[in-house]
């Protein structure tokens, strides 16, 4: 770059003339949308209404309504049932016969005596009767329930404990027992044994040492009997019989090999293991195997991309919906909403023109760094 191309003025071509025009117009369109005021129409008297009471009163009005004509309607169909009037007669009939009964035992002057009371009542033999035999009902019921108890089976977790539950009761019994019979009685059958002699415990000490290190001591090991290995005499039986051809020869021939247990897949000691040789369907498997691991991995990689868009769309839209919130908010008036939207504006144009400006500095830089062709 020149020092007349630097001092010339710059020229804006039609495209940025076009753009500048434009930004204008946007700007002046943005301040009209600004300025514009809104007022909010008011809320209907309606909703202040409760309207599900009116409908749940209309409906039981109407409820009652249909209940009432209904009953007219079967009071107005039904017939009476012949059964119904003949016990209706039967029942005057019986009113009337006891009325006539009462009105005669009214006028007769017939005085009424009781029967005396039998004298088996007040007999004591009634009362020592009833009472053996109530005594008699609660020993069957004891009894009956000690034979129920012990006829019927513990539960699992009781019945582990239920022996030793059992003796140490009647362990306990015992020794009560003996101590409630101890005072009572003077002589005691029990006479301790009282040794005359002191025991040697330095000696008791050294037999039990003794005893410990004979058990901790080694066992002695096996000792391995003799036996006849059949496979050192092959060599010698190949040197008497020529004839017979050795075992990997044997094992190459087809018609050994078509066998399922031929003996070169048993060689060992003579022979390495033969590998198996990939097959068509071994080889398919893995293929097959390859490209399904490969379509997993591809989906995951979809699926986390997609992840990425989605919380991209979601910031979006979060910014969005806060923007209009401000915009629509009552409580900011629009003067305030105009002069903070100048305000962002002013500041993403005063950042492009510093951005502008390093890289203009950049560029002069380079310039003055990189050296000229003469």
């Amino acid at each position: 770059m020149t020092l007349r191309e630097e001092l010339k003025k710059p020229t804006k071509t039609k495209a940025q003339e076009e753009a500048e025009l434009k930004r204008i117009q946007e700007q002046l369109e943005e301040e009209a949308e600004c300025k514009k005021q809104f007022k909010a129409s008011p809320i209907p008297p309606s909703t202040f209404q409760s309207r599900l009471k009116l409908i749940e009163e209309k409906q039981e009005t109407r409820r009652l309504n249909v209940k009432e004509h209904s009953k007219a309607l079967t009071k107005a169909i039904q017939k009476p049932f012949s059964f119904d009037e003949r016990a209706k007669l039967r029942r005057s009939r019986s009113l009337s016969a006891l009325d006539t009964k009462v009105e005669k035992r009214k006028d007769s002057n017939i005085k009424f005596y009781a029967r005396p009371m039998p004298h088996h009542i007040f007999d004591p033999v009634v009362d020592e009767k009833a009472k053996e035999e109530e005594a008699y009902r609660q020993i069957k019921i004891k009894m009956r329930a000690e034979q129920l108890l012990a006829e019927s089976d513990l539960p699992a977790s009781m019945k582990r404990h239920a022996i030793h539950y059992t003796d140490g009761k009647i362990r306990k019994v015992i020794r009560e027992e003996n101590e409630a019979r101890a005072h009572l009685t003077q002589e005691h059958t029990f006479t301790p044994a009282i040794k005359d002699y002191v025991p040697d415990y330095n000696l008791l000490h050294k037999q039990q040492e003794a005893a410990i290190l004979e058990r901790q001591s080694a066992k002695p090991t096996t000792i391995i009997e003799p036996f006849n290995l059949r496979t050192e005499q092959l060599a010698q039986l190949r040197q008497h019989n020529p004839r017979t051809p050795p075992l990997h020869e044997r094992c190459d021939s087809p018609s050994l090999r078509a066998t399922t247990h031929s003996p070169c897949l048993y060689t060992g000691v003579y022979e390495e293991v033969v590998q198996a040789r990939p097959t068509v369907s071994s080889n398919l498997r893995d293929s097959a195997t390859r490209q399904k691991i490969l379509q997993e991995k591809k989906k995951a990689q979809l699926d986390y991309e997609q992840d990425l868009l989605n919380k991209v769309k979601a910031l979006e839209i979060r910014k969005s919906i806060a923007e209009k919130s401000k915009a629509l908010d009552p409580s900011l008036t629009v003067k305030a909403v105009t002069q903070q939207k100048l305000k962002e504006k002013i500041a993403r144009q005063k950042l492009k023109e510093l951005e502008y400006k390093e890289k203009l500095d950049d560029m002069k830089d380079k310039l003055k760094r990189s050296t000229f062709p003469i």
